[in-house]
């Protein structure tokens, strides 16, 4: 019988790392995730490599930066044929591997993605809640209707864009994060009774806007007087000085749609604490708990009103660079540990690579797996790194951001963002391609990236070699009061 461990891969669409109960927001319910951090570790360092879908996806999904595997642009990624996902490393290992929800490796048009060799057997595909009701075959549209509800009724809708979103009186149990646990539930139950180990990746859409969480939810935080985002004049100058690397959002001070927008988007992330902890519940129930590793985590996050942004874009800011890990497999891993040195998101492929027994590939991340059972723990990440790179593009009579090539094959001008970001556990440094103009921040003393060091007299031998440190050039500079994180 193979005792190989088996795999529940639950993640998230845009999710801050701030957003769950037991890391430190007091504001927000999330009782499964807390019970999740109970029975394992969390990861309260972790990084992603691009804050766009696509490229956030593809690197986790292969351990490798986004550049090196032609994963630059929202909805296009053409790997290199020596680099595959882990997914299908696993199957080619004899796992059987199967998806619920979003992937959005490649294109998504009439919720349809053109499939690579993804190693999915089963593959029960809907990119988002609200988009292409109207496509044949659209499997959650298909559940509703097997409950006898038609769309119309608990979606409104943008006829300009074919974009729906949930009414605010749609019930929690019939939007897509419940579809999804229902089928993630039946997919364990018929495996339960196979000797094949397994994988299944569920992958909502929320917290990822429309801002649509149920209105009773919306109310609940409202009423508890969240914190205003971080926001202060002088971000306004910043995005003014980058106002060529795109944003889905023009900065402007906080209002009250925006802090409507965090209420909801607090109520989303609720709905899928409850949802994906009926997923758990059934492990659990069928006894599968102890042989299953269980990984939290989210593709990049979310500005929520932050320096007076919402969305995402090309910025590297705490709030859509930084996200939640979280993994679990209690009898074997640490248990209620806490692990605060600096992680990537590409370090994901190689650590189920480790846990799974499969020979490692060529990535850019390292197996986590020392730091999940306590031993022989490696020395920390110096530096946590991400990208944009020909990432996204702006067409001024369009109302948002669209993939390279898009425009062009239309006949307008565009432009494409390039930047990098490094971070050492104490200074981030943001370089924007072509322009002088960067960002620098003191993580240890301004966490919340209000004062931008590019231009401080004291602070230029540190930008420099950050600088020089992003290429790989060793500067053996000994940065004032330098503290690396690591401690676990």
């Amino acid at each position: 019988m193979d005792k190989r461990p088996n795999i529940l891969w639950l993640c998230t669409d845009q999710q801050r790392w701030d957003t769950i109960h037991a890391l430190g927001n007091s504001f927000i319910d999330t009782p499964n995730l807390d019970r999740l951090c109970r029975q394992g570790v969390a990861f309260t360092n972790t990084y992603c490599q691009n804050p766009i879908c696509t490229p956030s996806r593809a690197s986790f999904l292969t351990g490798r930066y986004p550049s090196s595997i032609n994963a630059n642009i929202n909805g296009a990624c053409n790997l290199p044929e020596h680099c595959t996902l882990i997914t299908k490393r696993l199957a080619d290992a004899g796992y059987y591997c199967g998806l619920v929800g979003k992937l959005h490796i490649t294109s998504a048009w009439n919720d349809y993605e053109p499939r690579m060799d993804d190693g999915y057997s089963y593959f029960c595909y809907n990119l988002a809640s609200g988009h292409h009701l109207n496509s044949p075959g659209n499997p959650y549209v298909e559940w509703l209707n097997q409950k006898g509800v038609d769309w119309h009724d608990i979606f409104t809708s943008d006829e300009k864009h074919d974009y729906h979103w949930y009414r605010s009186d749609a019930p929690a149990e019939l939007r897509q994060t419940a579809w999804l646990a229902e089928k993630a539930v039946s997919f364990i139950r018929e495996r339960s009774a196979c000797e094949q180990p397994w994988l299944l990746s569920v992958n909502c859409y929320d917290p990822h806007p429309p801002y649509d969480a149920p209105a009773d939810l919306v109310e609940k935080y409202l009423a508890r007087n969240l914190p205003d985002p971080i926001y202060s004049d002088a971000d306004l100058a910043l995005n003014n000085n980058l106002k060529d690397f795109f944003f889905q959002s023009t900065a402007h001070p906080t209002d009250d749609a925006m802090r409507r927008n965090k209420a909801s988007y607090y109520g989303m992330i609720e709905l899928i604490d409850r949802h994906y902890g009926r997923i758990i519940d059934a492990l659990d129930a069928m006894g599968l708990r102890e042989n299953t590793i269980v990984i939290f985590n989210s593709d990049h996050g979310e500005m929520l009103g932050d320096h007076g942004l919402t969305h995402k874009g090309c910025r590297f800011y705490e709030g859509i660079t930084h996200v939640p890990l979280i993994i679990s497999l209690p009898g074997t891993f640490r248990q209620n540990a806490v692990y605060d040195g600096l992680v990537e998101q590409t370090d994901l492929a190689p650590t189920i690579a480790d846990l799974c027994g499969i020979p490692p590939a060529d990535t850019h991340g390292r197996s986590l797996v020392p730091v999940l059972t306590g031993q022989n723990a490696p020395a920390p990440r110096k530096f946590v790194r991400a990208e944009f790179y020909d990432t996204l593009e702006v067409d001024m009579n369009y109302d948002g951001l669209r993939a390279p090539g898009e425009i062009q094959a239309a006949g307008k001008p565009a432009e494409s963002c390039y930047a990098t970001m490094y971070y050492d556990g104490r200074f981030k440094l943001s370089v924007y391609h072509g322009i002088q103009f960067g960002e620098l921040y003191d993580m240890e003393n301004d966490p919340q990236e209000q004062h931008n060091l590019w231009y401080d007299k004291d602070h230029q031998d540190v930008k420099q070699a950050l600088i020089l440190d992003s290429f790989g050039v060793s500067t053996k500079y000994s940065r004032p009061g330098q503290t690396r994180r690591g401690r676990y």
